[in-house]
């Protein structure tokens, strides 16, 4: 087979007249190569079994199955390819103009009436032909495009998303964060002395550890959560709307699980050690994934600097929680947060019905992580009322006592 036969587009040609076939592929044999059927049902069975055809040419009136049967068979097939193929319908003399539209609206290309000039049918045939050769190269541009898309953010080792495509994740999630106000947490697994794996047991061993562990860490993963690998040993998880308590469950599920499962090499368990940092600071309008990325990083260093193989959640052993940030429209002064005594005495004196002393703001501010994490447990409904809330206790200054009235005592109220 020639180059210049490789090049030349395909035509079917349908028709149950074998002179008007003869005839057509005198036409067109210099510029096609040429397919023949004698009705629309073999016309058919061609186009299932034969992909690289480029343009159908059929008579209207044939037996069996006719022109307009057929082309209701291509125009409804569900290969993207035959669907779009063009179709030139032709009619003979004696059929009138009612016809042709019906044919046109039925999703014909163009028609021809035979008997037809060499001229004509050659135009109209290399016109549908180099349309439909443009498209699909359209269409495979398009498709190669998505597919490089999909490689330049997928790891090819492991399949998971790769550090790009989780950066990308994490501005979006602290993007709904921001907005929402909701919590988020990421963390970060790092393989322990993986070089001194790759050097002891090999490359092809060392990067089945990697494909394996990346497995484990995505069973039970919500949808919402991106399991992603972020460097050579290090695995990154975002998870969304997860608090400091929730990730740090998680982290440690995970490093039980992979140091009780190990990987196996047939008979022999090679023991998996990995690090876990575990960071979820709270979340402020300025924040971006650096902020992020740099804290659960430095939680890192921390875990490998005390030796590794454990979870690590903060940055000093005796703190758990992130320092409390002071909104800009405060007041200038520290933040000040009702005690739990406070909180206790406060409710023992609305329960009577007497007065409290401690200032509003304070007592919202105590219980306002209890009502977090009661929304939470509502799958995050009220979260846009725990944003007011946020956002009058920034704009401060109420001190006024707070007396109990009868419908505060309900213990529904909060709800």
């Amino acid at each position: 087979m020639t180059e210049s036969t490789v090049n030349k587009p395909t035509i079917l040609v349908v028709d149950d007249s074998r002179l008007m076939r003869v005839a057509a592929r005198k036409i067109l044999k210099n510029d096609f190569e040429i397919l023949e059927a004698e009705d629309g049902e073999i016309g058919w069975d061609v186009l299932q079994v034969n992909r690289q055809i480029d343009l159908v040419m059929s008579d209207l009136s044939m037996p069996n199955l006719d022109g307009l049967g057929l082309l209701k068979k291509i125009r409804e097939s569900s290969e993207p390819h035959c669907k779009e193929l063009p179709v030139i319908i032709v009619t003979g003399a004696e059929d009138d103009d009612g016809s042709k539209n019906i044919a046109l609206a039925a999703g014909a290309s163009d028609f021809i009436t035979k008997p037809f000039e060499s001229v004509q049918l050659l135009a109209r045939a290399q016109a549908q032909a180099k349309q439909q050769r443009t498209q699909q190269a359209l269409h495979d541009s398009e498709t190669s495009k998505q597919q490089l898309k999909k490689q330049i953010s997928v790891d090819s080792l492991t399949g998971l998303p790769n550090q790009m495509a989780f950066l990308n994740s994490i501005e979006k999630s602290l993007s709904y964060s921001i907005r929402h106000g909701t919590e988020l947490a990421i963390l970060m697994v790092q393989v322990e002395k993986y070089k001194a794996l790759f050097l002891r047991r090999g490359k092809q061993t060392a990067e089945e550890v990697l494909r394996w562990l990346g497995g484990l860490l995505g069973e039970g993963r919500r949808q919402e959560d991106t399991v992603a690998r972020f460097d050579m040993d290090t695995f990154g998880i975002l998870l969304p709307s997860a608090n400091l308590m929730g990730a740090r469950r998680v982290a440690e599920e995970l490093h039980l699980a992979i140091k009780q499962q190990g990987f196996n090499i047939g008979d022999e368990t090679v023991p998996v050690n990995v690090t876990i940092a575990v960071s979820s600071p709270s979340v402020h309008a300025h924040m971006n994934s650096a902020e992020l990325l740099a804290d659960v990083g430095e939680k890192l260093k921390i875990a490998q600097k005390a030796g590794g193989d454990h979870v690590q959640y903060t940055l000093a052993e005796t703190t758990l929680e992130q320092p409390v940030r002071k909104p800009v429209a405060m007041e200038p002064g520290p933040v000040s947060v009702a005690s739990i005594a406070d909180v206790q005495q406060a409710l023992q004196s609305l329960s009577s019905g007497d007065t409290i002393e401690s200032s509003t703001d304070e007592l919202a501010r105590a219980v306002l992580p209890i009502l977090q994490a009661w929304n939470r447990t509502h799958e995050n409904k009220h979260s846009a009322l725990l944003a007011q809330l946020k956002s009058a206790l920034q704009a401060g200054g109420n001190k006024e006592p707070l007396t109990a009235s009868p419908s505060d005592t309900s213990a529904e109220s909060l709800y």
